[in-house]
């Protein structure tokens, strides 16, 4: 309902009554305040456009809000993922260390209880070992050069029981040439073990570290980089381990090959030159005595000499 009027010349505006919902009672408006303005207060254009205008901002207001609520959820949900990769990279990182450490440990353990292993296969090569090696090579040695000794004495006892001269100085000599050449015999073949000796150690040593070379090659037989799981990391030791079992299993053939009973090459006719030139010698020897008695029976002596004339026997 619009009420009309006016005083003198000034026209005001347009009058309506209208009924204000939320206090539930009539009012006078000017013409044109939209009812919902009406049921919130407004009875001028005036106030209506003002709390329009209050509105739009606040609808402005509000939608930048929500704008600025998403972009600060996306943002956060960025972050968040963010956060996320960062902290599984990390996770990752870590994991990938303790499985690296893991790996590094165990080759390094394998790797040490292959090299003791080899170790201990080839611990019984003491320096007593060698020592013993180089007396059993000796022994053997001294054997034969008694037993050619024994053969030498004997045959230059025959040799001076035929020419009558058993306890000549002769003999003496040609026992004094007997034991030079033993005493060279035997100084030869100590040089001899002391040789076979050297020999031994390097064979040894040579057999010990290409073993241990093999065992430490093993590791290259995996990548230094641990995989990318537990499982790889336990694939990766074991063919390590299977790699140096397998070297170590022949560790034990290896060092009863290189044991046993020293070979000696014996000496041959230590004593030849010795027998020979004592044939000569007391052939000679044994022609001059039976010359001396024949010139003796010819100048007028008083008779034949006894056998042992001229006989160089010592008293």
């Amino acid at each position: 309902m619009c009420i009309g009027g006016g005083h003198g010349g000034s026209s005001a505006p347009p009058q309506q009554m209208m009924f204000n919902n939320s206090t539930g009672q009539w009012v006078t408006t000017e013409a044109g305040v939209p009812q919902e303005y009406v049921d919130r207060g407004a009875t001028t254009t005036a106030a209506y456009q003002t709390m329009a205008s209050q509105d739009l901002s606040d609808k402005q207001i509000a939608a930048q809000q929500k704008i600025a609520d998403q972009q600060q959820a996306f943002n956060q949900q960025q972050a968040d993922q963010q956060k996320a990769q960062y902290d599984q990279q990390i996770k990752q990182a870590q994991d990938q260390a303790t499985r690296q450490s893991e790996y590094d440990t165990g080759r390094a353990t394998l790797l040490g209880q292959g090299t003791q292993q080899i170790n201990d296969a080839f611990s019984k090569f003491s320096p007593d070992y060698f020592n013993q090696y180089a007396k059993d090579y000796m022994s053997k040695a001294q054997d034969d050069v008694t037993y050619q000794r024994n053969i030498a004495e004997k045959n230059l006892g025959f040799q001076l029981a035929r020419q009558g001269i058993s306890s000549s100085q002769a003999g003496v000599n040609q026992q004094g040439i007997i034991d030079e050449n033993a005493g060279r015999a035997t100084a030869l073949q100590t040089a001899n073990a002391q040789s076979a000796e050297n020999q031994l150690q390097g064979n040894v040593a040579n057999a010990k570290q290409n073993l241990l070379g093999q065992v430490t090659a093993s590791e290259s037989i995996g990548s230094p980089i641990a995989g990318s799981s537990e499982q790889d990391v336990n694939a990766a030791l074991n063919t390590q381990r299977s790699a140096i079992s397998g070297i170590t299993s022949q560790a034990g053939d290896v060092t009863s090959s290189l044991q046993g009973v020293p070979t000696v090459s014996p000496l041959s006719n230590i004593f030849a030159n010795v027998l020979g030139s004592a044939g000569s010698y007391l052939g000679g020897l044994q022609q001059n005595v039976g010359l001396g008695a024949y010139r003796a029976a010819a100048s007028g002596g008083l008779g034949a000499p006894g056998p042992n004339v001229g006989s160089t026997k010592t008293s």
